[in-house]
């Protein structure tokens, strides 16, 4: 870390909204940030109990997760030949 990176100020604002947070840098940079309030997820509908990140499956889990391709057996996203199954 140089002395340009040093943060000489920091700024937050918290509202129902977001969590907004600025850095003033020593060398006049500005870096800013928004965070969800706490509890929220980071993106909308990742909550959402339909929500799955990985494959199509109902429901938020996969329904035969592959453990080395980190794909779900149940959709045929797993290439392997022995998926290992949570």
């Amino acid at each position: 870390m140089s002395a340009a990176d040093k943060v000489v100020a920091t700024w937050s604002e918290h509202s129902d909204v977001c969590h907004h947070f600025e850095d003033l840098l020593a060398d006049g940079s500005v870096i800013a940030w928004t965070e969800p309030p706490f509890g929220e997820t980071l993106y909308p509908g990742d909550d959402d109990p339909d929500y799955n990140p990985i494959c199509d499956c109902p429901g938020p889990w996969p329904l035969a997760f592959c453990l080395e391709c980190a794909g779900c057996d149940n959709c045929g996203q797993c290439p392997c030949s022995r998926p290992h199954l949570l």
